[in-house]
């Protein structure tokens, strides 16, 4: 018992002795495991904690900054989470959209998936597109933030831009068509006119050359006769499209020449007067005024079954004013009886006016006639 009691003392005093390496190594170890629980228990586990509760805390502020940025702009403006769901929104937003806290808008309001908005989100992406609401036109920016996990909407109101694109594109169309209504006058004109004439000039040549000697004097003179018509003609044409007289002479010499013309050729007794100009305007308000007129006379001639018309050019201070009457049928009776020529001459007259700065205006009654009074400012000329 005693040889056993002693290889027991030995025993523990050798796995107890500071000498022996795995005690050493089991103490050190125990040491460093209890350095490391209470180090990341009271040290790493408060610092990261603390982070995250900074972190949300800075997160909070900027969603409150943003939040009240959002109140105060006066256009709408709401923001989702990475689902897609509403979580903020201003008072501009609920009142045109009516949405509320919780909704998802993905698929509902804004044509967007939801891997696409998460996309956003995360690379911070800003991405705009066109919206169509109640008929009003809006832009939509969409803005992700993938620190805060959010992505917002701006909606801004384009219906002004959209719909001067709108006017832009019909001026446009319109022009384009007044543009290819004037060719097509032009070459029915050449056509009918002096093409016909030259085609019979060009016949009797060929009749020329068949005759004999003795009767090409009698087969001549008829065609001088169509060669001076026709040359006449193109005159006409000519100045119709540029009045040599206008850029040579000026507006009241050309007014003159446009309304003996018209009256030699139509019948309708004309009278012109002009008053209180003693100088040339601008080229561009002397053609203005002359196309106004010849545009007038020309409806008057076709449409009025006037015996007389007149034209008073006048400045008025500051204004220059144009008054063109005639005793016919007036506007009415002409729209009635001509529904296809209703509006075009006017529509251009008024925005040729209005490109001027100045108002156009007519008064018509089929018993007394027509008037139309232009008025620009004298500034412009």
């Amino acid at each position: 018992m005693l040889i056993g009691d002693n290889y027991n003392s030995l025993f523990f005093d050798i796995v107890s002795s500071w000498s022996n390496p795995l005690v050493l190594t089991f103490f050190i170890s125990v040491i460093v495991i209890l350095l490391l629980y209470f180090t990341n228990r009271y040290i790493v586990k408060p610092l990261e904690q603390k982070h995250i509760q900074e972190k949300k805390d800075i997160e909070l502020k900027n969603s409150k900054l943003m939040a009240q940025f959002a109140e105060l702009d006066p256009d709408p403006v709401l923001r989702v989470d990475y689902e897609g769901t509403v979580n903020f929104f201003n008072n501009a937003a609920y009142f045109l959209l009516k949405i509320e806290t919780g909704k998802n808008i993905t698929g509902s309001l804004f044509n967007i998936s939801i891997p696409e908005l998460q996309r956003k989100i995360n690379s911070n992406e800003s991405h705009s597109f066109s919206f169509l609401f109640n008929g009003v036109h809006y832009n939509v920016l969409l803005k992700g933030n993938a620190e805060l996990g959010i992505a917002q909407f701006y909606l801004r109101d384009i219906s002004d831009i959209k719909n001067l694109e709108i006017k832009l594109k019909q001026l446009s169309t319109y022009l384009q068509n007044q543009i290819d209504e004037e060719r097509f006058r032009i070459a029915h004109e050449l056509h009918d006119g002096a093409v016909q004439d030259l085609y019979f000039v060009q016949l009797g040549l060929r009749k020329i050359s068949e005759e004999s000697a003795q009767n090409i004097t009698d087969l001549i003179t008829p065609l001088k006769e169509q060669l001076e018509n026709t040359t006449e003609e193109l005159r006409r044409i000519i100045y119709d499209l540029k009045p040599k007289i206008l850029d040579e002479m000026g507006l009241e010499p050309a007014l003159r020449t446009l309304c003996n013309n018209i009256s030699k050729e139509s019948g309708i007794l004309g009278s012109i007067q002009i008053v209180g100009l003693n100088q040339r305007l601008e080229k561009k308000v002397e053609i203005y005024f002359y196309r106004l007129a010849q545009e007038a006379l020309t409806n008057i001639v076709k449409h009025s079954g006037a015996t007389e018309f007149s034209i008073i050019l006048v400045r008025d201070k500051d204004i220059l004013r144009t008054i063109i009457t005639d005793n016919g049928c007036g506007m009415a009776e002409r729209n009635q009886n001509k529904p296809q020529n209703r509006g075009f001459g006017l529509l251009n007259m008024k925005e040729r006016t209005e490109g001027f700065g100045g108002k156009l205006k007519i008064d018509s009654s089929e018993a007394d006639g027509s008037t139309l009074i232009a008025e620009i400012p004298y500034s412009q000329a």
